[in-house]
């Protein structure tokens, strides 16, 4: 018997041994099934390149863009020091939340045990390191960049957590933590005056947090004598 869940608009089935199905294809990557091929598609060198294609398509749209609108969008910003200064803190300070919130919310640490299979545990620290910058340079060049030089912090903050919804309501976390980081990334670009200190935040957070949990579960493993 199979049971059909709604949540936040996505569709998602449970089959008897409490397995849960999702519909939408945007996670289907991270289907449950045979760990081993899961995790070379999830994080392989497929992905990665799919992963490079998809941000720095971003990254093109974002120039496209801002070329069409007349935005002068600065790189460095106002003083190259002061941005990567600001964007290595801020990277340091988001991750060191993340390890705290990780702590203290069951609903986090159940969905990172549930993801890790899939998405960290088989992936070389190489591929981790390469989707996080890829992640960094794209999004900060679509949503700070051209969104919010269109129309504003606040709405490109908004776009940016929608754009981080998960396949049912326990990534709300998620959600919420991704606007947060929009406002954040978006102060930054403001403050420096360029992308550079929002990409270094967003690329180094996404990279520590990845290696971090990759390190962790290397460690369960250890302890549990697998």
């Amino acid at each position: 018997m199979r049971k059909t869940l709604r949540y936040a608009g996505f569709r998602t089935r449970v089959n008897p041994p409490g397995r849960v199905i999702y519909n939408n294809r945007l996670w289907s990557i991270l289907q449950p099934g045979s760990q081993r091929t899961q995790v070379r598609r999830a994080l392989g060198p497929r992905f990665v390149r799919f992963a490079a294609l998809f941000y720095g398509s971003l990254a093109v749209i974002a120039a496209l863009w801002c070329g069409f609108r007349g935005f002068d969008v600065q790189l460095i910003g106002e003083s190259l020091g002061a941005s990567a200064l600001l964007g290595l803190i801020t990277a340091a300070c988001t991750a060191s939340l993340g390890l705290l919130a990780y702590r203290f919310l069951p609903t986090l640490r159940e969905i990172s045990e549930e993801l890790a299979p899939r998405l960290v545990d088989g992936a070389a620290s190489t591929s981790l390191v390469l989707v996080a910058i890829f992640a960094g340079v794209g999004e900060e060049a679509f949503f700070r960049g051209a969104l919010q030089q269109e129309f504003g912090l606040v709405l490109a903050s908004l776009l940016f957590g929608l754009a981080h919804i998960g396949p049912d309501r326990r990534y709300l976390v998620w959600t919420v933590w991704a606007v947060l980081a929009g406002f954040v990334f978006g102060f930054l670009c403001e403050v420096s005056g360029g992308l550079l200190a929002p990409i270094l935040a967003h690329s180094g957070h996404n990279a520590a947090t990845l290696l971090l949990w990759k390190r962790s579960r290397r460690g369960q493993k250890k302890a549990g004598g697998l």
